[in-house]
């Protein structure tokens, strides 16, 4: 019996240690100001990221989101590439949402967002062949934008809180 009761309480402690954080903040923009939708705390695990492969132009691709909750969901596609030196995050609420925010290699496992500064630190699996990203830190507090119903203006962000991890694998 106690080697069972400390059987599951070790499961617990290693489930709890592999956990990611998210702290994030939803607004919808108007001309008028940013209004406030949710904002909390999301504490994930891989399995919860969910993958919709596809394929464009014979080039294989995977989208990876994270819920945060009521449906907002951030994440990335993934290209699966010989040198990782660039990538976009996406944000979004519904799947015909928009959204694209590309991040540039600055050096070594730093990349620094086009529109906004914001640098990020990740990690990539697969080397030598191919690189794939499987994790991104936050440096500093980062705006996820996106268009919802097809506009042409933006109408959402997610801020990323610096310190928050998005991992993919």
């Amino acid at each position: 019996m106690l080697r069972l009761l400390f059987a599951a309480v070790l499961l617990l402690v290693s489930s709890v240690a592999f956990a990611e954080v998210i702290v994030y903040e939803i607004y919808e923009i108007s001309k008028i100001g940013n209004k406030l939708i949710a904002k909390g705390k999301r504490e994930y695990s891989v399995a919860d990221v969910k993958v919709h492969p596809y394929e464009r132009g014979g080039r294989k691709i995977a989208e990876k989101l994270i819920e945060l909750e009521q449906g907002y969901r951030v994440g990335a596609r993934i290209f699966f590439e010989k040198e990782l030196t660039g990538f976009g995050l996406l944000a979004k609420h519904a799947d015909r949402d928009f959204s694209w925010e590309w991040y540039n290699k600055e050096q070594g496992t730093r990349f620094r967002k086009l529109q906004g500064g914001t640098a990020v630190e990740v990690n990539v699996t697969g080397r030598p062949s191919t690189e794939e990203l499987v994790e991104v830190r936050f440096l500093d507090d980062t705006d996820l934008r996106f268009i919802a119903g097809g506009g042409r203006d933006d109408t959402h962000k997610i801020v990323i809180k610096a310190g928050s991890v998005f991992r993919f694998r």
